[in-house]
């Protein structure tokens, strides 16, 4: 692979050979029409956790209490408890009915993070649940920040490291 005027091997770890073939290609056709240049656009991996309340005027209340910038330096030190490397970037979040989904998105060194933000979160969601404590835990992963599959949320918000390669064929 030539990226950023730099020699590459790729070394993959799989059983499926027409993934390997297919990479293989992908990376000659590159490489033969003068390398490819990277940006990266976003740096942030995500966790988002999906709580219920009784009511649509609670959810609404925890929704208004995380756009509190005030709030969010609290958030801010909470996730911060669980690694030296993992930094809360923003929070969003939506309502749908009861149920309430945050999606926090964290920056994370040089480590993908997946272990860090979900502690950090889960650092959050107890510290939350002092203040709503009807609030209930339905996953700390649901579908508003994705795994493995193409989302529309993922592809418009990022996550990972969100980066483009540009070529000239």
């Amino acid at each position: 692979m030539l990226l950023d005027g730099k020699e590459f091997s790729v070394p993959m770890a799989t059983t499926e050979g027409c993934l390997v073939a297919s990479t293989n290609r992908g990376c000659k056709a590159i490489y033969v029409s003068g390398g490819a240049t990277s940006v990266i656009l976003k740096d942030g991996m995500t966790r988002a956790p999906v709580v219920r309340f009784g009511t649509i005027k609670r959810a609404s209340e925890l929704k208004l209490f995380l756009e509190e910038p005030l709030n969010f330096n609290t958030q801010v030190t909470l996730l911060r408890r669980s690694s030296r490397f993992g930094r809360l970037q923003r929070i969003q979040s939506a309502i749908a009915g009861k149920n309430l989904y945050i999606r926090f998105t964290c920056s994370t060194g040089d480590a993908m993070g997946m272990n860090m933000v979900s502690k950090g979160v889960q650092n959050v969601l107890y510290y939350l649940q002092l203040d709503f404590p009807d609030m209930d835990v339905l996953g700390i992963s649901d579908n508003y920040r994705s795994d493995k599959k193409p989302t529309t949320v993922n592809w418009i918000e990022g996550r990972a490291q969100h980066l483009i390669l540009l070529t000239d064929f």
